[in-house]
């Protein structure tokens, strides 16, 4: 039987999308193939609980007012059309959100201090980075890291990001997420380990690793991720990858499925009119 909508995808009361960033977070495994880090969302989360996915998530106040002096190496204006950005605000809450989530749920931050100069594993273990990424994923506070950041003279590497895709919830779904997916290579002296709170373990797998791990039923990827992942695989190592994004030479549009029911099953339908799949 051909696909047909579902009605609940067009409810007029679904809910907005709401501004969100991911991080692709991405390295050279030993072999010389590229690798992505994917964090397993504890079971108990109100979004894709259990599933594999990128770090991410949506954008807060905090993340917009970012002061001047703890971000660089991103021209703000370049960005705000390649993000589709209204103002000046979103599009430096969209790239803020993308390292303070990195960091939150993968321990990777895309920062440097204020004399330039790269974040260490060491430094990372410090008792007031260990504290701050627990404040950050904490349920029970609302932490606002920017004092934090100047105190700790620590200026966001914004310039480590490259526009690799962009997703948007399809309607019908109880949380929508308008999100930017942001390529970044991790830093060669820090090491990626899952926050235990949204997430409660971390794999580095190749693109096609990922995949053949989903097929097989021994992790769950949710649509979004397995569609980014087929992209990834394409890509030999992470220098040829970061060029194509820097380049635009990916699928930057912005893309919006549809939930579809077949033979009475929902599942989801790309906007270019590929086969459904499960969501």
């Amino acid at each position: 039987m051909p696909a047909m909508p579902d009605p609940a995808a067009h409810s007029t009361a679904a809910p907005p999308a709401v501004d969100a960033a991911t991080v692709v977070l991405v390295r050279d495994g030993d072999d010389g193939a590229l690798q992505v880090c994917l964090l397993e969302r504890h079971i108990d989360s109100d979004f894709a609980g259990g599933a594999f996915v990128f770090p991410g998530g949506k954008v807060d106040v905090q993340d917009r007012e970012l002061p001047a002096a703890r971000h660089r190496g991103a021209d703000l204006a370049e960005w705000q059309p390649l993000l589709g950005a209204p103002d000046r605000a979103t599009t430096l809450g969209l790239l803020a959100a993308a390292v303070r989530e990195c960091f939150e749920e993968a321990g990777v931050l895309l920062a440097r201090d204020e004399h330039g100069r790269r974040l260490t594993a060491d430094v990372l273990a410090r008792p007031s980075f260990v504290d701050a990424r627990r404040r950050l994923a904490s349920r029970d506070e609302r932490f606002d890291w920017r004092p934090w950041l100047e105190a700790e003279g620590l200026v966001l590497d914004l310039g480590a990001l490259a526009l690799w895709s962009w997703w948007v919830t399809p309607e019908g779904q109880h949380k929508r997420f308008d999100t930017r997916f942001l390529v970044a290579a991790l830093p060669p002296t820090q090491q990626a380990a899952e926050d235990e709170v949204e997430t409660t373990s971390l794999r580095w797998l190749s693109p096609q690793q990922a995949l053949d791990a989903h097929a097989a039923g021994e992790v769950n990827v949710i649509y979004p991720t397995r569609r980014n992942l087929r992209d990834l695989a394409t890509f030999p190592t992470v220098d040829r990858l970061l060029a194509a994004a820097r380049e635009g030479r990916v699928d930057q549009r912005r893309i919006q499925p549809t939930v579809v029911r077949v033979d009475g099953q929902v599942m989801v339908q790309h906007p270019d009119g590929d086969a459904p799949e499960v969501i």
